[in-house]
């Protein structure tokens, strides 16, 4: 049954809400997935790769190894070339992989991929490194904590191997993946999800190890991340009763629809006015998506129902 919408009086407030996809403010065109356990949104491949993984030695899936703090500047290929030059700055001026060395930069710096604005940041905009307290959430939701369980999670994640801070060779294809983590251990290595076939644990790796990343939408998404494009704002969320949706002018009379943590359609409706209200009331406590089917930039945003 449709959703009924009513005029509403909107508060003037900073409002935060968290964007699962506007595709008109990723110039990447960045495809999502989203874990309805844990309510986090990710990218749905490692940076570098062609496709989602379909098996867990989908080589088209294995993606990029990071030295970790480094932006996407190419020695993150798994051809790159090599050298024995430690870096003077923090972006490197060459796109060579940096060997022989636990850091490819002196001194070392903790801020290089320390959220959305971390300086070396490599993933899309409103996109970040996951610190090792996500990975560890993404893990405790997963059917077992082994390559198995890696695999069949949402993030569908593969052995894709590691290549060596020593000789630059890229070793244990189809035997280990290592994805790195924003989190630095206070002892000079960096926090890196390593998985085998037989396991899946949080350790600690030097930060010149060559390994995937997996991108994490950042939460703190807020009304200036968008503005210059269709303006959306939706609050409280999370939600006990009622939604509200304040809209730009050029979103009214666009369709709007509801779904649940499986993808099931429970609600829809018109945006009929510039501000406006969907009773939740009858919804369970639990996760569901808002998806604005306008034409030039569709938005869908992650609701929490409490």
């Amino acid at each position: 049954m449709p959703f009924g919408l009513s005029k509403g009086h909107m508060k003037k407030q900073i409002l935060l809400f968290s964007v699962l996809s506007m595709t008109c403010i990723h110039a990447q065109n960045v495809e999502i997935v989203t874990n309805v356990n844990t309510g986090r949104t990710w990218m749905n491949k490692n940076l570098g790769a062609s496709q989602v993984a379909t098996s867990i030695t989908d080589e088209n899936a294995y993606g990029d190894l990071f030295q970790w703090g480094r932006q996407a500047d190419g020695h993150q290929l798994r051809t790159s070339s090599t050298t024995t030059v430690v870096s003077q700055t923090e972006v490197p001026a060459n796109d060579l992989f940096i060997l022989g060395v636990d850091d490819w930069l002196s001194p070392e710096n903790n801020n290089l991929w320390q959220g959305v604005n971390g300086i070396n940041n490599p993933c899309p905009e409103g996109f970040r490194v996951p610190t090792a307290a996500e990975w560890e959430e993404e893990m405790s939701s997963w059917s077992s904590t082994d390559g198995e369980g890696a695999f069949a999670s949402p993030l569908k994640l593969t052995l894709a191997g590691a290549r060596s801070r020593m000789s630059g060779t890229i070793g244990n294809l189809g035997t280990f993946g290592g994805y790195r983590t924003s989190t630095t251990d206070g002892q000079g290595f960096t926090k890196t999800l390593g998985i085998s076939p037989t396991v899946a644990m949080m350790g600690s790796r030097a930060r010149a190890d060559g390994n995937c990343v997996r991108c994490i939408q950042d939460e703190e998404v807020n009304i200036s991340f968008i503005s210059n494009q269709k303006l959306i704002d939706v609050y409280p969320n999370p939600v006990i009763k009622t939604l509200n949706i304040l809209i730009e002018r050029e979103l009214i009379g666009m369709p709007y629809f509801l779904t649940n943590s499986l993808g099931e359609k429970i609600g829809e409706g018109i945006l009929l006015n510039a501000k406006s209200t969907i009773d939740l009331t009858h919804l369970k406590n639990g996760l569901y998506v808002l998806s604005i089917q306008s034409d030039e930039c569709p938005i869908r945003v992650k609701v929490l129902k409490r």
